[in-house]
């Protein structure tokens, strides 16, 4: 049947939410290789995720046409069977129901040193421009987290995409730490609500779980693992990236995070004593990486400066 553009579907598609850096790629090339050919939305992303930016029609006509960036463009997601992307719940329930979105968290600490780590990868922005935010993550880490205009980006990340519009989470600010504990709270409920809530640290349930709600078998595959690639090649001699104050920034810029994420552990069947081995073994973990990569980058500079 063919479809005619000025009218829609009324529909209510399946949903992928995408949080940042948490296999939500390599899920979406496996729903792109099992879904029937044009049934994945070719949108990827609503502006909610864009710092400080909404001048959508600067950017190049390949990047633009992958943004919902008005509520017609949101409105035309109904004509597709699946949705798989960078988008808030908010904009999610504009056009399905709760129970027909799907979501992966991952530990909210890792998940944001992870970003860091991948904004570094060289030309990484050139795709968005003239948007670039990820020329922030060329300072060092706690420079990167004190940046009001990133706030989206990187203070308490799932729950801005969980509350999208909520004056708690301004744009161009952080969380008061005395709206924390009713953020987290409310996050939570969202949450509870979705068809599926995936931890990436307890392996294939994710995958298996939003197979189910796709109605699809996903065949297991890595995507755009930060490590491999992002070389952090960039790094001048004597630069510090992390510095004393950088890890006391990452807790405060998680502390919703982390409550949600711990309730999804919960709701994993977790105990206390395991959730948090769980939790600080995968932050510990992307520490390593972090440490690995500047040390092998520090190697390739003195390399090159013959020392």
């Amino acid at each position: 049947m063919s479809v005619d553009a000025n009218k829609f579907i009324d529909t209510s598609p399946t949903c992928f939410l995408h949080i940042p850096k948490s296999a939500g790629l390599s899920i979406h090339s496996a729903l792109e290789a099992s879904l029937p050919p044009g049934s994945l939305a070719p949108q990827r992303v609503d502006s909610s995720l864009f710092c400080d930016f909404d001048d959508f029609e600067l950017l190049r006509p390949e990047a633009r046409a992958q943004i919902a960036a008005n509520p017609r463009d949101v409105q035309s997601l109904r004509r597709y069977r699946a949705i798989s992307g960078h988008f808030s719940l908010t904009t999610l329930l504009e056009i399905t129901d709760a129970s027909s979105v799907s979501t992966v968290l991952r530990e909210p600490r890792a998940r944001l040193l992870s970003l860091y780590m991948y904004w570094r990868t060289p030309d990484i922005g050139d795709f968005w421009a003239p948007y670039n935010v990820t020329e922030y993550a060329h300072r060092p880490l706690s420079v990167f987290l004190s940046e009001p205009r990133l706030a989206p980006a990187v203070d308490n990340q799932v729950c801005r995409m969980l509350l999208h519009g909520d004056p708690r989470l301004p744009e161009s600010g952080f969380a008061a730490p005395s709206d924390i504990q009713s953020i987290a709270a409310d996050a939570i409920a969202l949450l509870d609500e979705l068809g599926f809530v995936g931890v990436l640290e307890l392996g294939d349930r994710a995958w298996r779980g939003v197979a189910r709600l796709f109605e699809v078998t996903l065949a297991l595959s890595k995507v755009n693992v930060t490590g491999e690639l992002v070389s952090l090649a960039a790094i001048r001699p004597g630069e510090t990236l992390f510095t004393a104050d950088a890890l006391d920034l990452l807790e405060q810029r998680n502390v919703a995070d982390m409550l949600v994420y711990d309730h999804a552990l919960v709701r994993a069947g977790l105990d206390v004593r395991e959730r948090r081995r769980l939790s600080d073994g995968a932050f510990a973990h992307q520490l390593v990486k972090l440490g690995d990569l500047v040390g092998h980058s520090a190697a390739q500079v003195a390399e090159r400066a013959g020392v």
